[in-house]
């Protein structure tokens, strides 16, 4: 199953519930929107390295072969928003929604794709390496600004968000299929992939 924006957001609206203060006089929906989109663009620069057992020779993971998952962890996403100054009630809320919401997207239809050097048929596990917070960031600003107006918290709270996500996907984990050339012979190798 692939990633979409409507999956993001309604995983973010249907959490919304869990934020331990109310979103009073914040418009949480037009955030999200925002949130979903950004993901979706940025996603693909998620780059994960992983280790593969099988036949020798040369392969690729593909979906729907993979499959990512990320455990919820909605003190990353509060640190970051925190970082950046985003701290007390709003800030606390958007963390625990996105640090729940998101591995919720992310666990149930995520997947990787990339190739494998050394393994033609086999198995592959992998680990999230780079989850760049400058391009989500770069990605986020216009997209908050265009839903919920400019103003001197977008940077922030863009800033925030970013670094908080970057690090949540930074503790991604994979695993998955190795297809290719087949052989009879034994082979271990590894695989660079990016998130689908």
């Amino acid at each position: 199953m692939a990633l979409t924006p409507q999956m993001y957001y309604a995983d973010l609206a249907s959490m919304r519930s869990s934020a331990p203060f109310s979103f009073v006089g914040f418009d949480f929906h037009k955030l999200a929107h925002a949130i979903s989109l950004a993901m979706i663009a940025w996603g693909p620069q998620v780059q994960f390295q992983g280790i593969c057992m099988g036949t020798a020779g040369v392969g690729a993971m593909m979906v729907p072969g993979t499959k990512v998952i990320l455990a919820p962890n909605p003190p990353i996403v509060i640190a970051g928003l925190a970082s950046a100054g985003l701290v007390g009630p709003l800030g606390t809320s958007i963390g625990t929604v996105v640090g729940l919401a998101l591995p919720k997207t992310i666990s149930t239809a995520a997947n990787y794709a990339g190739g494998v050097a050394g393994v033609g048929i086999g198995a592959d596990v992998c680990k999230c390496v780079n989850a760049d917070d400058s391009s989500l960031m770069s990605i986020l600003l216009p997209l908050l600004i265009a839903f919920m107006g400019p103003g001197p918290a977008a940077p922030m709270l863009a800033k925030g968000l970013a670094t908080g996500i970057s690090k949540l996907l930074l503790t991604a984990v994979g695993a998955g299929s190795v297809v290719g050339s087949p052989s009879i012979v034994p082979g271990s190798g590894t695989s660079t992939s990016v998130m689908v």
